[in-house]
């Protein structure tokens, strides 16, 4: 600011020394050419610049200067450095006879100011600001000590349609003031004068883009002509800037290096609109804003005393300083606090436009509040907090953006206090769950090129609905990390039937490894409405090409009874340690084992299509239930449908094969045994199987009747072990009595 005084301050001295010389010249010769001389010869000693003028005219009323050129040092060669199209000045000649300067007064029209960066603190004004002949100068200060000034005012002062502008040296940073009008009445060394001031500021740079029209109203004192001890009353001021319009008010002491005292005001808008500022800008609507501030403005910075503001249910107060001089600092502390009221889903449609909000939204009042700090590359927020009666949430953070890397840390608490109540300012997300109980959690976090996050939740009386479950009076403890987590003993009830587990997960996002143990009273399994388990073909979404996700499981399941429609035994026992799970199952290794109790099993092929990992548990029954039918003379039972009093498996898995190292059926309708291999992935079967039909059957048998698998599950192929049969009590008296042609008859019947 400083600078830019002085440059208006040495052009109005070469105006008005040019207009004063003018004048003496066209007194004392009355010819142009005669005047041309003097002001060339006075500017090339005062200014080291070329001065022209179009013509001038003089009257008893005063004078006016035309067309007056200003040059670059040296000259015209090197550009103009101020121009105006007209000045014209009218002093009061009685007040002169009182040695009082008083100009009735002073216009311009077209006043034109190019001021341009050389180097660093170099401009092409600077060599105004040492005078050409200090000894003149010092002589005028010796005159001034003596004798004092001349009392001077001005009675009308009007600028019209005058421009300035300003170049950096780096060649990134435009400034153009234009269309700059001003006025002024009752100009004195001393008090306070109207001023009135209205002009369009355009900027570019690299961090804004925009124009700038602007508008100030008050009274100014000169402070004896002493710019520090200048003062000034802002009655009204407006500048706005892409589609923000800010008013301001207040009180200037020191003109130099303001003391500032101003209230502003902040009409309604929309962020979208900084698109000078911001890149990419979101449509949020913003409401109407007034600050109160207090600040010493420096050449080399600004010193925040105070600055407190609110818009709509936000209020804050920022204090500090930022200097931009000998380099770029700061140290900034923020408050901020807001009443969040109650507000729905159309509310905030409204606020976020052009954001998707979710409908049915109704969200409590809240309160949030917030203490922050910033300096030189760091940012700290000590404290930060959102709550109301259901929930709160609260933390602390610090940010390291001066090096090469970002780098923070921070920690952050949860308390929610009533799941139910939150859930309900969203239910049509969370309504068909029924989120219950009560939650907590802490957590610390750091970012150093990488996130990592380490915390624990801790479950009390959790309750939800799923799939036609319900979990509820969950409790327990949870530990986490980013890619991690496990707990203690998680106890609740699922379905009304006590329920406890452990677990333990790692490496969540690239190849996830579990291990866990879980015991439940008893499971019941609803029947699922017709069409909801079975997806249409070619409804389904098919996974992206390319290495299929993998995860490791391993675990205990104790579960006392299991109740489905198609499906029920007690107790069952499951174990596994499976590695490298997809959805082709192509990788599969590890093993599995099970046992279930005395239960009935009816269309199991509907149970298994319903639940994929019954389906590869039962895998053994289902190719029992499609030899049944594919072998027709055999006169096996059905076993799709049947008591059993045991059933166990054990099996193991190399790439993708399933190796039944034991697969039993116990029922009073037949004892069935599997051996062998499939492959989940094609289907494809190669095993052998074991029925010793019972009483319930309508048959007897003494030994098991043995028969070879393969083709495939859709459509396995049957060939009855010869062996087995020939075995049978009754079949061995009937062939000891037969020749061998009988035998080989046997084995076509039974190919």
């Amino acid at each position: 600011m400083k600078k830019v005084l002085k440059i208006f301050l040495w052009t109005g001295i070469a105006f008005v020394a040019a207009a004063a010389v003018s004048a003496v010249a066209l007194k004392l010769y009355f010819t142009q050419e005669r005047l041309k001389s003097l002001v060339s010869e006075y500017s090339a000693r005062y200014l080291s610049r070329e001065v022209s003028f179009g013509s001038v005219s003089v009257g008893l009323s005063g004078f006016s200067l035309r067309e007056l050129r200003v040059s670059e040092r040296p000259d015209f060669s090197k550009g103009e450095f101020a121009s105006a199209g007209e000045v014209s000045l009218r002093p009061s000649l009685r007040e002169l006879f009182r040695r009082r300067v008083v100009i009735e007064s002073v216009s311009a029209s077209g006043l034109k100011l190019r001021v341009v960066e050389l180097k660093k603190d170099v401009y092409n004004f600077s060599d105004l600001l040492e005078p050409a002949d200090p000894g003149a100068t010092a002589d005028v200060k010796k005159e001034g000590e003596k004798g004092g000034s001349a009392p001077l005012s001005v009675s009308s002062l009007k600028v019209r349609d005058s421009a300035f502008s300003y170049r950096n040296a780096a060649g990134d940073l435009a400034v153009d003031m234009k269309k700059i009008d001003l006025s002024a009445s009752d100009i004195s060394p001393d008090g306070l004068f109207p001023v009135e001031a209205e002009l369009v500021m355009d900027v570019n740079s690299p961090a804004f883009k925009g124009s700038l029209p602007a508008k100030l109203k008050g009274r100014v004192a000169l402070g004896g002509f002493d710019v520090e001890k200048g003062r000034a009353e802002i009655e009204k001021g407006e500048i706005s800037f892409s589609g923000v319009e800010v008013s301001f008010k207040g009180s200037l002491s020191n003109l130099m290096e303001p003391d500032a005292k101003l209230s502003i005001s902040v009409k309604p808008f929309s962020l979208a609109s900084l698109k000078g500022f911001i890149k990419e800008p979101p449509a949020l609507a913003l409401p109407a804003a007034e600050a109160s501030a207090d600040f010493k403005l420096r050449f080399t910075g600004i010193d925040i005393r105070s600055l407190s503001f609110s818009s709509g249910f936000v209020r804050g107060s920022l204090k500090g300083s930022k200097a931009w001089e000998p380099e770029m600092t700061y140290d900034l502390s923020l408050e901020v606090s807001a009443d969040l009221p109650e507000t729905d889903s159309a509310a905030l449609a409204a606020l976020l436009k052009g954001f998707k909000v979710p409908p049915g939204l109704k969200l409590p009042p809240a309160k949030f509040t917030a203490k922050a700090s910033l300096k030189n590359g760091r940012a700290d927020i000590s404290g930060f907090s959102l709550s109301n009666r259901s929930f709160s949430l609260s933390g602390a953070s610090r940010a390291d953006f001066g090096g090469k890397e970002l780098r923070a840390s921070g920690s952050l608490k949860a308390d929610l206090k009533d799941i139910a109540e939150i859930a309900a300012a969203a239910p049509a997300m969370t309504g068909p769950y029924k989120p219950s109980g009560s939650a907590s959690a802490a957590l610390d976090y750091s970012y150093a090129g990488k996130m990592s996050a380490k915390g624990k939740a801790s479950l009390k009386g959790l309750g939800a609905s799923f799939a036609d479950h319900v979990l509820s009076g969950l409790a327990g403890d949870v530990n986490f990390t980013m890619d991690s987590a496990s707990s203690g003993k998680l106890a609740g009830k699922l379905d009304g039937q006590d329920f406890t587990a452990s677990f333990s997960a790692k490496n969540l996002s690239v190849h996830p490894k579990a291990e866990f143990e879980a015991r439940l009273a008893k499971l019941v399994l609803k029947d699922l409405p017709a069409g909801q388990s079975e997806k249409k073909a070619g409804t389904e979404k098919k996974p992206e090409e390319g290495k299929p996700f993998y995860s490791d499981v391993s675990g205990r399941v104790e579960i006392g009874a299991i109740e489905h429609p198609n499906f029920n035994c007690a107790p069952v026992s499951m174990s596994m340690k499976l590695l490298n799970i997809s959805g082709d199952m192509k990788a599969l290794d590890g093993s599995a084992s099970f046992s279930a109790g005395a239960g009935k099993f009816s269309e199991l092929f509907v149970f298994a299509g319903r639940y994929p990992a019954a389906k590869v548990a039962l895998t053994p029954l289902l190719v029992l239930r499609k030899v049944s039918k594919a072998a027709p003379a055999l006169k096996l039972p059905d076993f799709n449908n049947i008591s059993f009093e045991k059933i166990e498996g054990d099996y193991s898995f190399d790439k993708g094969l399933m190796r039944l190292n034991k697969s039993a059926l116990v029922s009073s309708t037949a004892d069935a045994d599997s051996s062998g291999t499939v492959n989940l992935p094609s289907g494809k079967l190669d095993m052998k199987m074991n029925i010793k039909l019972r009483q319930d059957s309508g048959v007897r048998m003494t030994e098991p009747l043995g028969m070879l698998v393969t083709g495939t599950m859709d459509d396995p192929k049957v060939k009855a072990d010869i062996k087995s049969i020939v075995k049978q009590p009754a079949v061995k008296k009937a062939v000891e009595k037969l020749t061998p042609a009988a035998e080989k008859m046997l084995k076509k019947l039974f190919k």
